[in-house]
């Protein structure tokens, strides 16, 4: 089996072709929503600052709830959790639809329901990395199912801001949540159609809620491999995923260019996504992943500090590229080789480590890009974020090739 054929091998599986699909369509309703509320807020205040500290609130749910939310994953029935997040996403999408359209919003209830919003994808984002092991049959498939994944996020990635910026200049902000909405009703019809076959572990079913978090945290902790992962996770979120934040600040105040051109830059980076993405799926074993974690690294580096030197937007469109290819070949190579290794029954607890890692960092991140770029200028800050990420892609890329990571699927 090779090719493309090889690439979608998880779609087999009955599970998967019904999430596939639901998780596509979502996930572009989740990029449009993002890229108009950093339009929104960059419009409310003009100001990085006051971006980045909406964000830094925002993912104070995320420190609090994730660590608890693995441990719940573990405990109880992962289809039914996936019913209730999905319908909680829906209400988040339809409030804020509603302030919007009634010219009611300001930024506190922005910051408001963007701690609603992570409040949710606090359980989220752990909970659909570690279902992906009840949706294929053959855990061979699971390294798969995880990179088609990135898929439907990176094809989210490269449509979803693409629309965003057709709609913010051609319908308005409203329209832009209210697609959002539309695009979760699918994802619950679907979810609820799942037949998941959802085994617990006897002991994480009798321990406490803190006692489960404590085991957790230890193993992680104790399991080099792991432990290196999440911290790579964790420095290259807090660098990378700065972008979404600053590229609204940098298409207007670097190019010059309307909220088309933020469109089509956030979907270059999509497209670099894309092809990395489909590059992994096609994979059939973990060989040469740790390498692709390096390149990954060196490939974005290079087009956050070409960002940083450049000023029209031919350049900056191959840039994106660059850095969408980039984080791809970082972040999904990790997430794939952090579930090939760590014990089942306690994925779900590993799994809410990395989405702190991934989700919590970025949140932070975009604070203290904010005020980076508020002291040095936005083109500075990108050659600077360039050059620390290269940095940190190297001394990483010496610590994964000292380990040993043996899948236990």
């Amino acid at each position: 089996m090779g090719g493309l054929t090889s690439a979608f091998r998880a779609l087999q599986y009955r599970n998967f072709r019904l999430f596939f699909p639901g998780i596509a369509i979502s996930q572009i309703g989740i990029w449009i929503q993002n890229v108009a509320i950093s339009w929104l807020v960059y419009d409310m205040t003009k100001s990085p600052l006051t971006m980045g500290t909406v964000m830094f609130f925002n993912a104070i749910p995320l420190f609090v709830l994730t660590p608890f939310a693995g441990v719940i994953i573990d405990k109880f029935n992962r289809h039914k959790l996936l019913i209730l997040v999905q319908i909680l996403f829906c209400i988040q999408a339809l409030l804020i639809t509603l302030l919007t359209f009634f010219d009611a919003v300001q930024i506190w209830n922005i910051v408001l329901l963007g701690v609603f919003l992570n409040c949710i994808a606090a359980i989220d984002v752990p909970l659909r990395q570690s279902t992906f092991v009840c949706l294929v049959d053959e855990p061979k498939d699971l390294g798969n199912a995880i990179s088609l994944n990135s898929t439907c996020f990176n094809v989210a990635r490269l449509l979803g801001p693409a629309i965003a910026g057709l709609l913010i200049a051609h319908a308005g902000i409203t329209v832009c949540f209210f697609v959002n909405f539309l695009c979760i009703i699918p994802m619950i019809f679907l979810v609820m159609q799942l037949n998941i076959k959802d085994v617990k572990c006897g002991q994480i079913q009798n321990e406490t809620i803190l006692e489960g978090l404590k085991e957790g945290f230890n193993y992680a902790v104790k399991t080099p491999e792991i432990m290196t992962l999440l911290l790579y996770l964790a420095v290259f979120s807090f660098i990378g995923m700065t972008y979404p934040m600053l590229m609204p600040i940098y298409t207007s105040e670097v190019l010059k260019e309307n909220a088309d051109t933020l469109g089509f830059l956030m979907g270059a980076a999509g497209v670099g996504a894309l092809c990395s993405s489909l590059f992994l799926a096609a994979k059939t074993s973990l060989r040469g992943l740790r390498r692709v974690l390096f390149a990954g690294a060196v490939v974005f580096s290079a087009g956050f500090i070409t960002l940083g030197l450049c000023d029209t937007k031919l350049i900056a469109l191959f840039a994106m590229f660059a850095v969408g290819l980039g984080m791809t070949s970082s972040i999904t190579p990790d997430n794939t080789l952090t579930q090939a290794v760590v014990d089942d029954d306690k994925r779900g607890r590993v799994m809410s480590l990395n989405a702190i890692c991934y989700m919590g960092t970025t949140s932070i991140s975009s604070f203290v890009a904010g005020f980076v770029a508020h002291l040095i200028g936005i083109a500075h800050t990108f050659v600077l974020f360039g050059v620390i990420m290269l940095l940190v892609g190297i001394g990483f890329g010496y610590r994964f090739s000292k380990l040993s990571f043996k899948s236990k699927l």
